[in-house]
């Protein structure tokens, strides 16, 4: 490896609205720190769970939360606490925070997670910043960051879905790295070839990510002594925010009791910190769920997901990444969105440990035989691992190369 040259990163995820981005952009961290253990990371985002990044001694920059408005039509987006101000005005606030800082830090690489151009187009002025100082003293490597799934133009998601938060500004071709943390489509995938004039480099395929290794997961004793839980099996429901979480928890729970798992097993629901607190006391008061343990959302979940037989879930990409790794069998209901990303990935999952049940169909019939099913399958050792330090290694590796290779020259912009 070429000795270290970058010296600073600076990442943006937008983290308004789900914890997933939070927890992707802490791995690509990480999995750099392996191999480069110097570089100072500031991380500016809207998380609710800032905490999880210091822990890891990651400087982080909170951001006034956004929220989408998923109950209102067309889902706009909102403040998220500030509800007294207009949102425009917020994420004008956060722009200048964004600016500020990167002015302060004077990154040699930004990373930038998701939307190309920020939520909204709040980071456009770094874009721009980068178009100026293109080969010049000031330059810095900038690098796109994208969980995969692609649209019908076989484009990752992310590289056009900022339009659908109101944000129409064409994005300049100044990305140096584009890295998809997925597996090409296997169905008329152009791969790493594919390329916009909008976007500029091409795309790059580095294989899914997860928080944690094989070997970095504990052992079950371990996990039940943490939570204080009982040798029983256990069953997970993570439902995530979206959709009709209390309707469909009280089927699931139906299903539960006629399939008689409640003796013997342990139930366990993991609230997400963004659902309605009142939607959990409502289920906490429902008799159905009288054996249910109720657990905040804690990190990492995938060490509760490694310790349970079955896991009911949605289908994110990090759940889904998790349950695949710990070769856990799971019932996945995917979240409808616009963009259909949650349908289409649970259409790609191996179904060897999983069952796909769409929101209706649980809703319309409890699950009873789907439960009993699953249950009385035997586990499939899928051999999978998804390693964030060869990803690391390959991004840092990269950018080192590209640091020492590019031609630095005056430039009257910067």
């Amino acid at each position: 490896m070429i000795a270290n040259r970058i010296r600073r990163v600076l990442v943006y995820t937008h983290n308004s609205i789900g914890l997933g981005h939070v927890f992707r952009t802490m791995a690509v961290i990480t999995g750099i720190r392996k191999w480069s253990p110097d570089i100072d990371f500031m991380v500016l985002s809207g998380t609710s769970v800032p905490h999880v990044l210091m822990r890891q001694g990651i400087e982080v920059i909170k951001l006034p939360g956004i929220k989408k408005a998923v109950e209102e039509t067309g889902s706009p987006l909102k403040p998220r606490f500030l509800r007294n101000l207009p949102v425009e005005d917020v994420l004008k606030f956060r722009q200048t925070i964004i600016r500020e800082a990167h002015a302060f830090f004077e990154p040699d690489v930004v990373m930038v997670e998701h939307y190309l151009a920020g939520l909204s187009g709040e980071i456009t002025p770094l874009l721009m910043e980068k178009k100026a100082c293109k080969g010049s003293p000031k330059d810095f490597a900038l690098v796109h960051l994208s969980r995969g799934i692609m649209d019908s133009g076989n484009r990752p998601v992310a590289l056009t879905s900022y339009t659908d938060v109101s944000c129409s500004l064409s994005v300049p071709p100044v990305y140096d790295f584009r890295y998809v943390f997925d597996d090409p489509s296997p169905v008329g995938d152009k791969g790493s070839a594919w390329g916009t004039p909008q976007i500029g480099s091409p795309i790059r395929y580095l294989g899914k990510i997860a928080d944690k290794s094989i070997a970095e997961l504990p052992d079950r004793e371990v996990i039940l002594t943490r939570f204080r839980l009982t040798e029983k099996p256990i069953i997970l429901l993570y439902l995530s925010r979206h959709g009709n979480i209390a309707d469909l928890s009280k089927r699931l729970m139906t299903a539960i009791d006629m399939a008689g798992l409640t003796l013997n097993f342990q139930i366990i629901m993991v609230a997400d910190p963004y659902l309605n607190p009142e939607i959990i006391e409502n289920l906490r008061a429902d008799i159905r769920f009288k054996h249910v343990r109720f657990l905040p959302f804690f990190y990492p979940l995938i060490d509760l997901i490694h310790a349970s037989e079955i896991v009911i879930c949605r289908a994110g990409y990090n759940v889904i990444n998790e349950i695949l790794l710990t070769d856990t069998r799971a019932i996945v209901i995917p979240e409808h969105h616009p963009s259909g990303e949650q349908e289409e990935r649970a259409s790609r999952l191996p179904l060897d440990n999983i069952v796909v049940l769409s929101e209706e169909a649980v809703l319309s019939l409890p699950p009873v035989q789907v439960l009993l099913g699953l249950i009385n399958r035997k586990k499939t050792a899928l051999g999978l691992n998804f390693d964030k330090y060869a990803i690391g290694k390959k991004i840092i590796d990269e950018l080192e190369t590209w640091t020492a290779l590019r031609h630095r020259v005056p430039s009257d912009s910067c």
